[in-house]
């Protein structure tokens, strides 16, 4: 089974004079570089895809639905989970799905967060303006001290999960796109990896996506996770498949774009840096472990979106 996943950014197209930019996806995003990104995925022939920051028909990418679009040229089903109006998270497959679900993950309550990569932000202690956002904050401190904070709204995560029936047996694949607040992801972690024993209980696994967490920080995140989780002797638990920068994807220095898996191998893994996004498609080779197959019961939980009602994903 081939895994892609892939932050496309909404099809941005690399900047000019990088490595991979292409004059064929044009100087923004609009239906040039969806077009692009559609070829490439077909290209690399995956069987389940992630995508992250996807459009539907916004204004700001010439109104495109990139997933429909990546659908049809790569002949999969698609499931969309939007995060806001007309964006969100994709995941695409060519075999059936038996169900899916969405999870919305715990977020902060304020817009106020300690600074973690100075090189990003100014030091709005100092009533300094946010150079990504244009917001500005008054001094942290009034007396004088100089603390390092940075201005981020909320915004609304998730983890979508489907239930696929490939010819090696069932397979839970979820995708997710985490906070870019350090704290904030790793817990977002701890609960999208809970969440595929309440939706599909003791079923290979899969948790693809833009983590937002540097490599050593989810290999901390898994370490935690398994000692809070009790596994009998010999059940598989949840490991890293891939390793490799990908980001910025002209000159990839960090990995934040991961693939974890329960009860499966990877044989092959790569990145691919295409004319689209800052980020670096990741692909992954996988097959089921013999000793990892267990039935998955019909009657198996689901999980609760938005409360009493458990909402199904667009398809």
């Amino acid at each position: 089974m081939r895994v892609l996943t892939f932050n496309i950014e909404y099809t941005t197209p690399v900047p000019a004079g990088q490595p991979t930019a292409s004059v064929e996806v044009g100087k923004r995003a609009g239906r040039e570089s969806a077009r692009v990104l559609a070829d490439e995925v077909a290209r690399m022939g995956a069987d389940v895809v992630g995508l992250q920051e996807v459009d539907r028909g916004k204004w700001r990418s010439g109104g495109v639905d990139q997933l429909a679009l990546v659908a049809e040229a790569a002949g999969l089903r698609a499931l969309f989970a939007p995060t806001r109006r007309r964006y969100g998270m994709g995941l695409l497959t060519r075999w059936p799905v038996v169900r899916a679900r969405v999870l919305r993950l715990p977020g902060r309550h304020t817009p106020l967060v300690r600074g973690e990569d100075p090189a990003r932000w100014r030091d709005i202690g100092r009533g300094m303006v946010d150079l990504v956002g244009g917001l500005s904050a008054a001094r942290a401190s009034r007396r004088g001290r100089q603390t390092s904070w940075r201005v981020k709204w909320p915004d609304r995560r998730a983890c979508l999960y489907a239930l696929i029936d490939t010819p090696e047996g069932r397979v839970v694949v979820g995708v997710a796109h985490l906070s870019t607040v350090r704290s904030t992801a790793r817990e977002q972690l701890q609960v999208a990896l809970r969440g595929f024993d309440h939706f599909a209980p003791g079923v290979p696994a899969l948790l693809i996506g833009d983590l937002n967490l540097r490599i050593n920080h989810v290999e901390q995140e898994l370490a935690r996770f398994a000692a809070a989780t009790p596994t009998a002797p010999g059940q598989p638990v949840f490991e890293i498949l891939h390793r490799g920068n990908g980001t910025p994807s002209w000159a990839p220095r960090i990995q934040i774009d991961h693939v974890l898996g329960r009860g499966l191998h990877a044989h092959q893994d790569r990145t691919v840096c295409l004319p689209v996004s800052d980020h670096a498609a990741v692909v992954v080779d996988v097959t089921a472990r013999a000793s990892s197959s267990r039935p998955c019961p019909e009657t198996a939980g689901v999980l609760d979106v938005d409360g009493p009602e458990t909402r199904r994903p667009t398809e």
